[in-house]
């Protein structure tokens, strides 16, 4: 499926809107039709400080409808309207303040190749 994203190419370069092929999804993932997209300082952090594969694709916070889902998913349906954002725990002294993008446990969370992890941290 072709679709539109912001890529970088470089470190430290400006977003290009692309259009890139998007695999089905995983077993374990949904594809959503995006409606509204931003991108934070988290996209911008990164683009310009952190070892990332490139080319990359940013943007993780938006809105938007299930148009597939992977066979594991459950609860989740194509036609339901979603929420992007990052995760969080929900339970570590940062959530429970109601600082959820603080989360202590974030990076454990992410889904990255543990070869990734490694650069992040």
């Amino acid at each position: 499926m072709k679709i539109k994203a912001a890529v970088i190419k470089a470190m430290g370069e400006q977003f290009e809107i692309e259009e890139i092929d998007l695999d089905n999804p995983r077993p374990d993932e949904i594809i959503v039709r995006i409606v509204g997209v931003g991108l934070c300082h988290t996209d911008l952090h990164m683009k310009d400080r952190v070892k990332i594969p490139i080319p990359s694709v940013f943007g993780h916070e938006g809105a938007g409808v299930v148009e597939e889902v992977g066979e594991h998913v459950l609860n989740i349906k194509p036609g339901d309207h979603v929420v992007l954002s990052f995760n969080s725990c929900g339970g570590c002294d940062q959530c429970l303040l109601g600082n959820p993008s603080y989360c202590r446990n974030f990076q454990k969370l992410i889904p990255l190749e543990p070869e990734l992890m490694a650069v992040i941290r």
